[in-house]
């Protein structure tokens, strides 16, 4: 017996150690147990305010309740993926609701306005009053960073505790948002029957619905302008003047290699970082349809990643050079000056000994 228990019990161990999620950390309402009231209070949006129970606002359509255990920057992708997939997937009747749990109220409204004046989102984060623990009967372990709960028909369908939360998770959120609401049909009259079959009934939530789907539409217009924009400068600037200029009469023609001299090719340097999660904010970062706002997210991310070791901050310190070697490709010049910033205060250990 004990020559079998050993092995498995190694295996086991070996196994959880290798989970990106820590595998002993449950948070949230087992599956299949009936969702309890989420005491809550609104200081923005539709319900500013008011104290309600958002899991009652809820109801039997399928929906997610987001609670926030520890606010940091790691966590924002994930705010804004569980924002955009409600807008998005809103026509399907899919409602959610992200909470802030606190220990002292006042301290918290504050934080909170703050929050939801920076992020900006379509649904903006609410304040649980049920302390930091949270509701009770929702059995939520602070030593996740998130708790997400998923539901349908007033019952849980998932509950998933993030420890380690970031851009990663935004893969597995839209996975879990559709299990409950359903994929969005890709032929347009059946999209059509099924936005009439889950339109609410009352006034007020057609009008939160067509809000909702207003700010989406927004977002996606500035997005193409964005991307459109891009493109017309870069085609701008691929293009070569067709005109020639007239030559003196009695003027020497110059070879056309004194005329057209060739561009040196860009010097490529540093090297891009080994770290997954470094990986995943780098392809965001070099992104040159981004607001300043958000590079600014994406680099506080990365800079707390760094801060974690050496060996972090060398790739980071690499990953930067290399994004400023070729900045006719990656990022923008907001990016470029954030990258410059961190190489001023990392600089190379050979370049700290030379300045003493």
């Amino acid at each position: 017996m004990k020559t079998k228990f050993f092995p498995s019990l190694a295996l086991a161990l070996g196994l959880m150690a290798q989970n990106g999620q820590a595998a002993d950390i449950v948070s949230g309402p087992p599956t299949g147990s009936l969702l309890a009231p989420v005491n809550s209070y609104a200081l923005h949006g539709p319900h500013k305010g008011r104290e309600f129970d958002a899991a009652k606002l809820l109801g039997r359509a399928p929906g997610a309740l987001l609670f926030i255990h520890e606010l940091s920057r790691n966590i924002i992708p994930v705010l804004r993926g569980l924002d955009d997939l409600t807008s998005e997937y809103s026509v399907l009747g899919f409602h959610s609701h992200t909470l802030l749990l606190h220990d002292d109220r006042t301290s918290a409204e504050n934080r909170l306005k703050a929050i939801n004046g920076s992020l900006k989102l379509a649904h903006p984060i609410i304040l649980s009053l049920d302390g930091l623990e949270g509701p009770g009967d929702y059995a939520l372990n602070r030593r996740a960073a998130l708790t997400i709960v998923l539901a349908k028909g007033g019952q849980v369908v998932r509950s998933v505790a993030l420890t380690d939360a970031g851009q990663h998770n935004l893969p597995e959120l839209r996975e879990w948002v559709e299990a409950v609401a359903g994929k969005i049909p890709a032929d347009p009259d059946e999209l059509r029957k099924m936005i009439a079959g889950n339109l609410p009934k009352s006034g007020h939530a057609v009008r939160e619905l067509a809000v909702n789907q207003g700010v989406q539409l927004q977002k996606l217009r500035a997005r193409l302008a964005r991307v459109e924009n891009g493109q017309m400068n870069s085609r701008m600037q691929q293009r070569k003047p067709q005109r020639m200029k007239r030559a003196a009469p009695n003027a020497e023609r110059r070879p056309a290699a004194d005329r057209n001299p060739a561009k040196p090719a860009a010097k490529r340097e540093g090297a891009p970082p080994d770290d997954a999660d470094l990986q995943s904010n780098l392809r965001v970062f070099i992104r040159k349809t981004n607001s300043d706002e958000r590079n600014e997210e994406v680099y506080a991310g990365i800079t707390d990643r760094a801060a974690e070791s050496a060996e972090l901050t060398r790739q980071v310190r690499e990953m930067f050079r290399l994004v400023l070697s070729l900045k006719d490709r990656y990022g923008t010049p907001h990016a470029h000056e954030l990258a410059e910033g961190f190489l001023d205060k990392h600089p190379a250990k050979r370049q700290r000994r030379e300045r003493r």
